[in-house]
């Protein structure tokens, strides 16, 4: 491999590692974070053309929440949601979340604005991370196999 393509591979793999690394810090974060009752203002299964053809099915939930008097809103459902071809999951997700239903909203302390249904680490965030993990290997890996056969024939 040559050394542009490897140094691009460990780029992309430091983007993977970037986003999926905060997915799960904020992840882990929200499983600590303060709840308050909230109310779903609208839920439905969202469909749009993806890049490849074919649909792409996410759910969009809204709903809004109070935290000391000052009123908010929302549509995250959870840090890390991946949008799919297959409409069951946001299917699921939009049951679970009906319109006027009251959720239990965790709320970071430091921004009230940013909450979430459903805390904690979700697989996205995971399989965004292993990512990163394989393409900054491979780059490095790239870098350095030459490296080592350089010096084995000395």
């Amino acid at each position: 491999m040559r050394p542009l393509a490897a140094n691009l591979f460990i780029a992309v793999g430091f983007v993977f590692l970037f986003f999926g690394g905060r997915s799960l810090y904020r992840g882990i974060s929200s499983s600590y974070w303060p709840m308050v009752e909230g109310r779903v203002l609208s839920s439905q299964v969202k469909s749009e053309p993806g890049k490849s053809g074919g649909l792409v099915y996410s759910a969009k939930v809204s709903y809004a929440y109070a935290v000391n008097g000052e009123s908010f809103s929302s549509e995250r459902i959870r840090f890390g949601s991946l949008n799919t071809g297959n409409p069951a999951f946001p299917t699921q997700l939009v049951e679970r979340y009906p319109v006027d239903a009251v959720v239990k909203v965790h709320y970071s302390t430091s921004d009230p604005s940013v909450a979430v249904l459903e805390p904690g680490i979700q697989s996205a965030s995971l399989i965004v991370v292993g990512f990163g993990v394989l393409f900054a290997s491979v780059g490095v890996a790239a870098i350095l196999m030459p490296m080592r056969r350089v010096s084995s024939k000395e």
